[in-house]
């Protein structure tokens, strides 16, 4: 029976050296990040990362989740339902601004000045030409005080018109168009691909492209995370990070893998994403960035005070 034991427990070690051995030698499973995010082109370079296998060459194990209203995402990542996810800016800060802590880890897409793949638009027999002519009238937003409606109102202001005598109602993309056709509105906040759609069945009149008309560069993507998964988890973020920065030197470099990716994660025909312009990436989200956006929301009232750049971002 002593020659069995000492057998057994011998048999046992061997085992148990095994098991170590094996576990030291396999790779560590990486951690599955839910990155939650809007169908937009201002998010792409996320797309392309993983689209390319830029997030598995850096580690990561990312699960790509559409999330059709952005404005949700705040919640969701305090939550911990998502780990990074892509509010705009205004829903950032305001979000910030009302106690929630939340970081920007990584930046998307910007406008500049001549992206024409934005506009408003009205009905071909209307008569409004200018900003001013708004005033009195509907327009319809896919999301009240976010992006598109606040650089909206931005450029009523720098243009004569005073957009707190306009009447914005929420409107999904999809529905916006039928919405002017049909005369609820006055006007419609379009992008592509319902602005060249509304064009080529001459239900809409572009008054403006209105964000390519503003000066400077607005930073329209921000891969958020909570600042308590991102802390806890700093290696992670530094790979998400480097990955975003490689995705988006390959779209600059080959455009193609951004339309690649777009039909992936952009629910709509090849055909009617063919009219998407290229997006521009900037992938480092700085300071001056922060304090854009604090002087937009600050002048249309929209934050207490302006939001310090480090409460914004991450280091």
């Amino acid at each position: 029976m002593s020659v069995f034991r000492s057998l057994l427990r011998s048999m046992l070690r061997t085992a148990a050296c095994g098991v170590a051995i094996a576990a030291f030698a396999a790779p560590a499973m990486a951690e599955k990040i839910v990155f939650g995010f809007s169908a937009s082109t201002a998010f792409a370079n996320a797309f392309v990362a993983a689209n390319e296998g830029l997030f598995k060459k850096h580690g990561l194990d990312v699960e790509m989740k559409l999330v059709p209203n952005s404005a949700t995402t705040p919640a969701a990542l305090m939550a911990g339902s998502l780990h990074i996810a892509t509010p705009t800016a205004p829903n950032l800060l305001q979000a910030i601004d009302q106690g929630l802590d939340l970081v920007g880890i990584a930046g998307g897409g910007y406008y500049t000045k001549g992206m024409e793949d934005v506009a408003i638009i009205v009905r071909p027999d209307s008569p409004i030409k200018t900003a001013k002519d708004f005033e009195g009238k509907r327009v319809s937003t896919p999301g009240l005080n976010a992006f598109l409606h606040v650089l909206f109102r931005k450029w009523m202001a720098e243009n004569g018109g005073d957009y707190r005598k306009v009447t914005f109602t929420e409107n999904a993309f999809a529905q916006s168009i039928d919405v002017l056709r049909a005369g609820q509105v006055d006007g419609v906040l379009a992008v592509q691909p319902f602005l060249s759609r509304a064009l080529e069945t001459n239900t809409g009149r572009v008054v403006a492209y209105y964000i390519a008309a503003l000066d400077g560069e607005v930073q329209s993507g921000w891969h958020v995370a909570s600042r308590k998964w991102a802390e806890a988890h700093p290696k992670e973020v530094a790979a998400f990070r480097a990955a975003i920065e490689e995705a988006s030197a390959m779209a600059a470099k080959d455009p193609g893998v951004v339309r690649k990716a777009n039909l992936v994660y952009i629910p709509f025909p090849a055909e009617v994403q063919a009219k998407f312009p290229d997006p521009k990436f900037r992938p480092k989200l700085t300071p001056e960035m922060v304090q854009s956006w604090n002087k937009i929301m600050m002048d249309q009232g929209m934050l207490k005070k302006p939001i310090e750049p480090s409460r914004v971002l991450l280091k």
